[in-house]
C-alpha cells in the first residue's frame, strides 16, 4: 500500500511539470499577387488574392503564409485583415509594369511547453 501511495505522489509531481501554455501569435507578411501592364489589372489581381486568402482553409493558409512553428495549432490560423498596394516599376527595356502586393495580417495559436 505504501509503494502505491509513493508511486502516486511521484507521478503527480512529474506530470505537473509537463504543462503547456497557449500563446496567440499575430504576424504579417507581404505576398506578390502578380505583375500586370496596367494599374487596374494589378489591383484586380490583388483583390482576387485577398479574397482567396479570406476563404482558404487553415491548412492551406499554413502553406500559403509559410507558417512553420513548433506547437502550431493549424486549425487556429486565420486572416485578420489584408490590404493591397500597387507598385510601379520599370523593366530593363524601359516598359512600365505594375505589381500587386497584398499585405496580410494573420494570427494563430501555438502551444509551448512550460518545461524550460
Amino acid at each position: 500500500m505504501n509503494k502505491l501511495l509513493v508511486a502516486a505522489i511521484v507521478l503527480s509531481f512529474s506530470s505537473a511539470s509537463y504543462g503547456f501554455t497557449r500563446n496567440m501569435n499575430s504576424e504579417s507578411t507581404h505576398i506578390t499577387a502578380g505583375v500586370s501592364d496596367s494599374r487596374e489589372a494589378a489591383y484586380q489581381q490583388g483583390q482576387a488574392l485577398s479574397k482567396s486568402l479570406q476563404s482558404e482553409s487553415p491548412r492551406k493558409l499554413k502553406r500559403t503564409l509559410g507558417i512553420y512553428e513548433y506547437g502550431l495549432k493549424t486549425n487556429t490560423i486565420k486572416v485578420n485583415e489584408s490590404n493591397i498596394e500597387v507598385d510601379e516599376f520599370s523593366t530593363v527595356s524601359g516598359d512600365v509594369k505594375y505589381r500587386a502586393i497584398v499585405n496580410v495580417n494573420y494570427s494563430y495559436d501555438k502551444y509551448e511547453s512550460d518545461n524550460r
